[in-house]
């Protein structure tokens, strides 16, 4: 009995002992297969902004409003920010060479630079769908990192009263992984802005939400032409922002959500600008 107890043991013994190895082996080949996802990645945008873009010296990326700034947001405030635009100029943080990029993918559209996270630093991309950018980067290689992305449904020259920019939160903080660290007052004060550059103009947004909406909230509505039902969606977007701000809207504006998922699937994160150059999408 006892040697037929013990043989049970034996046996089970093995059969845990596999299955703990079977585990630990499937658990390894997913580490390394996210580890190689991200060097993948990390080489592929590697240098990316040393090649096809410039630093301009003491140019607009510093996000702290100048006086004459202040002065305009406060001019257009009182006038309810229904007449008066913002005006809020700045040098450009970036010159990129458009030649060599569209070369490289003439799918892209636009340079995105977030003053508050210099490290979001890449071109746009947009095709005929949501999906292919999702998982192929902007030299149209096939790599789960993707690509930031237009909205396929938006005008790629940003003329539209909305639109919509995706990229994925990567873990190792690239992509879109450091939008959600804007979501702080201090930050958001220092360095309010973002531009989106293109071959047709360079354009300055002025961050009026930061927040945290459904997947299926109406942040991702767009209206192509304005108006008083776009001025309301503006206004909502401000009241849900988790920063205070006083940023005037106006039912001309040209604005541009970025967006990224969270850790809970039914949450996006979500920065929305407007823009506030005197050169303005055409």
């Amino acid at each position: 009995m006892d040697k037929r107890k013990n043989k049970k043991r034996s046996v089970l013994s093995i059969v845990i002992i596999i299955a703990a190895l079977c585990v630990f082996c499937y658990s390894g080949t997913r580490l390394y297969g996210i580890l190689h996802t991200y060097r993948e990645a990390k080489d592929e945008y590697a240098g990316l902004a040393d090649d096809y873009t410039k630093p301009v010296t003491d140019g607009g990326a510093s996000g702290t409003a100048s006086p004459s700034e202040t002065a305009a947001s406060s001019s257009a405030a009182a006038e309810g920010g229904q007449t008066t635009p913002l005006i809020e100029d700045a040098e450009p943080p970036l010159t990129v060479d458009w030649t060599s990029l569209k070369a490289v993918n003439p799918d892209i559209i636009g340079w995105l630079y977030v003053d508050g996270e210099p490290s979001i630093s890449y071109p746009i991309c947009q095709t005929t769908d949501n999906d292919y950018y999702l998982h192929h980067t902007f030299r149209r290689l096939s790599l789960f990192a993707g690509a930031i992305f237009a909205d396929y449904h938006n005008s790629p020259d940003f003329t539209d009263s909305d639109t919509i920019v995706y990229g994925h939160n990567m873990k190792n903080g690239s992509m879109f992984g450091m939008l959600k660290f804007l979501n702080d007052q201090s930050v958001y004060e220092k360095h309010p802005y973002f531009w989106i550059l293109t071959p047709g103009g360079n354009y300055r947004y002025h961050i009026f939400s930061i927040f945290h909406p459904s997947v299926t909230s109406e942040v991702y509505t767009i209206y192509p032409d304005g108006g008083a039902e776009f001025l309301a969606w503006e206004q909502d977007m401000q009241k849900n922002s988790e920063v205070e701000n006083s940023v005037p809207l106006t039912e001309n504006d040209h604005t541009v959500v970025l967006s990224t998922c969270t850790s809970d699937a039914s949450r996006r994160c979500v920065v929305i600008g407007k823009c506030v150059s005197t050169a303005q999408p055409e």
